[in-house]
């Protein structure tokens, strides 16, 4: 049977708002009855992006399928499929984590990761390198982040799995499960699941990351210890959890969905590195049409163009937002590129290259 997880997270925010009669805009020409059943939808938009090295790129979709492409410098020409895979268990792809020395893992099932290594071709010569178990009580992975010895997988229950990543042996190792849930989630389905986690320190063996959840928390956790250093509710009034976030330095950004003409769906944030508690700095709303009742930022990254460091975000209207943060948030401005459901990002550095996948994969050069 469907669950709210079996839908976009976008399709599953309108549900529950019209749910308690909000209105969404109408439709030119009233919808219709029609005398059929519906058997479900698949969905094939992308759910995950991970840079991979400098020039190459992995994108995991909703019907299971992973891509590896490498970046192209070119207005005449798009990205090019290196290789592509399936998800051994058929599953839509929740969670990717890259891994030093040409390596990444993926989520599989709710028991299990796969792990994913290139061979003497390279990404060409991409191999599946077998799947790793794990107690089904912590639930299908949902988002990673690789360290220099690390694998911190985030689970849809709300917990977090330490993996020992052996890089000479291209091995999994688990090490422990980690309890970070919000005893009161932010959102309406009581959902745990953690989508993004990022780094904030990696040194001497001791990695330091933040994840970030639906149910509303941000937890900075040390690796490969569990222990955790600090947990902040991104928004005390949030209706929605997070979506997406993203460190550079001491400084993060998260991505939520906004409800409401008085709600905010990019935050703003300092992390103590001494205390490791999370200071809200700044907020804004990235919406086109101030009439919609819910304005979802599917994906946020920092960056950097030209003119120094900055951040991108993808929103469901199909809209690419670029800005810049020192004290506030200061937003330049932002371009209509794809479909409504929202958009995954990545970015790479040396040079500036910006990902930008849905349905359709869009690439740019930001000149940094």
């Amino acid at each position: 049977m469907a669950t709210d997880r079996d839908v976009p997270a976008v399709v599953r925010s309108r549900r529950e708002l019209i749910g308690r009669g909000v209105e969404f805009p109408a439709p030119g020409r009233a919808e219709a009855a029609l005398p059929i059943t519906s058997n479900g939808t698949t969905y094939e938009m992308a759910q995950q992006l991970t840079w991979l090295d400098r020039e190459h790129f992995v994108v995991g979709r909703w019907d299971g399928s992973m891509s590896v492409f490498r970046f192209t410098d070119t207005s005449v020409a798009g990205p090019l499929i290196n290789e592509a895979v399936a998800s051994p268990a058929f599953q839509g792809v929740r969670m990717l984590g890259a891994l030093p020395g040409l390596a990444f893992a993926s989520s599989n099932d709710d028991r299990s990761i796969a792990l994913w290594v290139a061979g003497k071709g390279g990404w060409s010569d991409l191999r599946a390198a077998g799947t790793y178990g794990y107690d089904p009580a912590l639930g299908v992975a949902t988002g990673a982040i690789g360290t220099q010895q690390n694998l911190v997988v985030g689970h849809t229950t709300g917990h977090l799995s330490i993996w020992k990543y052996t890089r000479h042996e291209r091995r999994l190792r688990f090490v422990r499960a980690v309890d970070v849930r919000n005893p009161q989630p932010v959102n309406p389905w009581g959902l745990h699941d953690i989508h993004s986690i990022g780094v904030v320190s990696d040194s001497a063996g001791k990695a330091r990351v933040v994840a970030g959840s639906e149910d509303g928390y941000l937890s900075v956790v040390e690796a490969p210890s569990g222990v955790i250093l600090s947990q902040t509710v991104f928004n005390s009034q949030a209706q929605r959890g997070i979506n997406s976030l993203s460190v550079a330095g001491n400084k993060l950004l998260v991505a939520n969905c906004s409800v409401g003409p008085q709600d905010h769906n990019l935050w703003y944030y300092a992390i103590d590195t001494g205390t490791w508690q999370i200071t809200l700095l700044d907020k804004a709303n990235l919406i086109v049409d101030t009439q919609r009742p819910q304005a979802f930022n599917f994906a946020t990254t920092w960056g950097a163009y030209a003119g120094g460091p900055c951040w991108f975000a993808s929103t469901e209207e199909g809209a690419l937002w670029m800005g810049t943060a020192s004290a506030t948030l200061d937003t330049i401005g932002y371009q209509a590129v794809t479909s409504p459901l929202g958009s995954t990002l990545g970015y790479a550095s040396g040079p500036g290259r910006l990902v930008m996948v849905a349905y359709d994969l869009y690439e740019y050069s930001t000149g940094a």
